[in-house]
């Protein structure tokens, strides 16, 4: 009579739905490695996203100031100081460029007739000019990006 009860729990405990410890460890591994390569291409392409948005920012605040020029007969004039401060830069030609996680603008222009407009992010740095020229460093494309 106690050997049948002790069979039917030992039974009943090997029909109980559990994950082994060998188990556990493969699906460590499996997301481990799936880490290993998703994690870089993934910051890639952060890195990717924040250099494009700085081109079209520096494309709007070109274009802005295209009408800026067009209404003022000059370019916004700093003096030959380079103005940093975001909320001037949008106040004075009328756009709304909003920086994304640490990206820094600056604008400058000496007399009004010429102008450069730069961006950073990290190690980005793109710019452009009257002339709509944007250039840039940027460490992911070995020099200058479009």
């Amino acid at each position: 009579m106690c050997t049948g009860w002790v069979l039917e729990n030992v039974m009943n405990i090997k029909q109980t739905k559990a994950f082994t410890l060998t188990e556990l460890m493969i699906v460590v591994v499996i997301v481990g490695i799936t880490a290993t390569f998703a994690i870089p291409s993934y910051t890639k392409s952060i890195a990717r996203s924040h250099q494009r948005d700085m081109v079209t920012q520096l494309q709007t605040l070109h274009a802005s100031n295209l009408i800026y020029r067009a209404q003022a007969g000059t370019y916004w004039d700093t003096g030959g100081t380079a103005e940093t401060a975001l909320a001037t830069i949008n106040s004075t030609l009328g756009i709304n460029i909003i920086a994304n996680d640490g990206t820094t603008y600056s604008y400058n222009s000496a007399d009004g007739s010429a102008f450069t407009a730069t961006a950073a992010w990290g190690g980005f740095i793109v710019s452009v000019d009257e002339g709509a020229i944007v250039a840039g460093t940027n460490p992911s494309c070995s020099g200058s990006c479009p």
